[in-house]
């Protein structure tokens, strides 16, 4: 009888839990509204559709989200997870610019893979181990700049929604039809190259810069604009207190 009792209890330890088989198929569904939505755009995306993706019925669906908000979580949970194993380690003593240099370039390079997953995330704040995880990392990087708490603090939401915001507005051009895309691309050429120069002097003589930046440029140029400002304010402090 014993023996029976040992087998069967090693037998049930070998198979996965409950909660284990939940957090695959969670897994499988969130991969799935990835694919979803890059394929069919925002407006693609619901728990219907997604069912039909994975042949499964909406009370299967709900059983693994409570909502299709919940949903969105676990793909914004799963965006910052792709950024931090882009990022992979880092080291004690790498200078904290480095590190929210290579945080920011993840970041690019993800919503670029992913720009309608993108648009639908960008905004929300998780509060799961992927974004605990990045929290952490960001507030130590301005930690070690020397700011003040409040400051630090400052600066870090104004990195985190500076380059959340672009990364968004890069995916959502992106997301755009293709004519009408190119529409918008070709604005500087079709009109503001042609304005009156009399009457726009200065927009005429930048138009050949005007139409060579690049969304990369723009975004670069903020995260470093963000990066200098929190140099100058960690400084003044520093000599304030000497």
């Amino acid at each position: 009888m014993a023996k029976k009792t040992v087998a069967s209890a090693a037998s049930t330890a070998a198979r996965p839990g409950r909660r284990e088989r939940r957090d695959v198929r969670r897994e499988a569904a969130v991969e799935a509204a990835f694919s979803l939505a890059e394929r069919e755009g925002v407006a693609g995306l619901s728990m219907r559709r997604l069912g039909q993706e994975l042949d499964v019925d909406a009370a299967g669906l709900y059983r693994l989200f409570r909502d299709k908000d919940e949903l969105l979580l676990a793909m914004a949970e799963r965006t910052i997870a792709m950024i931090l194993d882009e990022l992979g380690e880092v080291a004690e003593d790498e200078p904290w610019q480095d590190t929210l240099r290579r945080i920011a370039e993840g970041t690019w390079q993800v919503q670029t893979r992913h720009p309608a997953v993108t648009i639908l995330t960008f905004a929300r704040t998780t509060g799961g181990p992927a974004e605990q995880r990045m929290v952490e990392l960001i507030l130590s990087a301005f930690a070690r700049s020397g700011l003040a708490p409040d400051q630090a603090v400052l600066h870090y939401r104004t990195y985190v929604d500076t380059a959340l915001g672009l990364c968004a507005h890069s995916a959502a051009l992106n997301s755009l039809d293709p004519d009408v895309r190119e529409k918008d691309e070709t604005t500087w050429t079709r009109i503001y190259a042609r304005l009156p120069e009399a009457a726009h002097p200065v927009t005429r003589s930048h138009i050949d810069e005007l139409t060579r930046v690049t969304q990369k440029a723009i975004y670069d140029t903020a995260v470093e604009a963000v990066l200098a400002a929190t140099e100058r304010v960690g400084t003044e402090r520093r000599d304030v207190s000497s």
